[in-house]
């Protein structure tokens, strides 16, 4: 009988361990890791909208976007201006530029409104007409003006040149859309006008350049000038040298530095792009470089140009011959 009791009791024993067993290992296999599916980035913005730092609403110009490159994951964008009865608006010329979806969604956080970017009309500013009584020549020719840039708030020496300027002739800038701009402190001879234009509290934007003769004829040059921030200016770059097949970080110190920059070193045609550059306090840019030959041909020694370009509103600036790309005696295959 007790030989009854103790077999039925380890039987129970096992069955019991049994059912434990059976149980873990079907916990255990339920333990399938799930993979976390990746998603292609998603474009805040479509063609048609118009966007802006901020909400003010003061601007007589801004961005459009005219299409997204999901390829590349880059804006196209273009300049789009209002019209006389303050609604968006038009183009003044059919010029567009790229930048990257998180700079552009980056510096650009607001959209303003959307338009068909198919039926937005390319319009040529008009100017004001004034009839002479007696023309006294021919028509001024507007070729050139120097600088071509100028940074918001400054004032800003130009020299502009052309034909038939004639003496009391009248240099101005135009947005269109805004007053004109009068050149004071001119100089003029028949083929050049040096002048004075104050920036202070004038719209960021690209400018005509118009000479009137006091006969009132009038020539233009379409977009010539342009206000915008501070160029960059570049003070030091640390080191000042790399051997050739040497990779590291590069600093760059100086001035008006803004988010979204290009950092790249010139000789020549040859150019090297320093990437992830990162701006700190408008004053500091820290980058990576790359200067193996084998990967990237147009690496070679010699003194070499750093430039800083701030991406929104295009302004550079170059230290000129203050980097130096030493030779190496052996050649790295990395």
């Amino acid at each position: 009988m007790a030989n009854k009791f103790l077999f039925g009791l380890v039987f129970c024993l096992l069955l019991v361990a049994g059912v434990l067993f059976a149980g873990c290992s079907d916990e255990s296999s339920d333990a399938v890791t799930t993979p976390v599916p990746t998603t292609a980035p998603v474009a805040k913005y479509s063609a048609g909208d118009i966007i802006a730092k901020t909400e003010s609403g003061g601007e007589t110009m801004l961005y459009v976007i005219t299409k997204y490159d999901s390829a590349t994951d880059e804006y196209e964008r273009a300049w789009i201006y209002k019209n006389d009865d303050g609604t968006w608006g038009h183009f003044i010329d059919s010029r567009t530029d790229r930048s990257t979806r998180k700079i552009i969604e980056k510096v650009y956080p607001v959209k303003i409104a959307h338009v068909t970017v198919s039926a937005i009309p390319i319009t040529t500013p008009s100017l004001v007409t004034v009839v002479p009584t007696t023309p006294s020549g021919n028509a001024p020719t507007v070729t050139s003006i120097s600088p071509t840039s100028g940074a918001k708030d400054a004032t800003v020496a130009v020299t502009i040149t052309g034909t038939n300027f004639q003496s009391g002739g009248t240099p101005k800038l135009l947005l269109p859309g805004s007053p004109a701009l009068a050149g004071t402190g001119v100089s003029i001879s028949s083929t050049k006008i040096d002048c004075t234009f104050n920036l202070y509290g004038k719209d960021i934007g690209k400018y005509h350049v118009i000479v009137t003769n006091p006969d009132g004829q009038s020539g233009m040059l379409n977009s010539a000038f342009s206000i915008g921030d501070a160029a960059p200016i570049i003070t030091s770059v640390s080191p000042s040298s790399f051997e050739i097949n040497e990779t590291g970080g590069l600093v760059i110190n100086g001035q008006n530095f803004k988010e979204g920059v290009k950092v790249t070193l010139l000789q020549g045609t040859s150019e090297i792009t320093c990437v992830s550059p990162v701006v700190t306090s408008g004053s500091r840019i820290s980058c990576d470089i790359d200067f193996n030959s084998k990967r990237y041909p147009q690496v070679k020694f010699g003194d070499w140009d750093v430039r800083v370009l701030n991406i929104e509103g295009s302004q550079s600036g170059i230290l000129t011959k203050k980097f130096v790309i030493k030779n190496s005696s052996s050649l790295s295959d990395e």
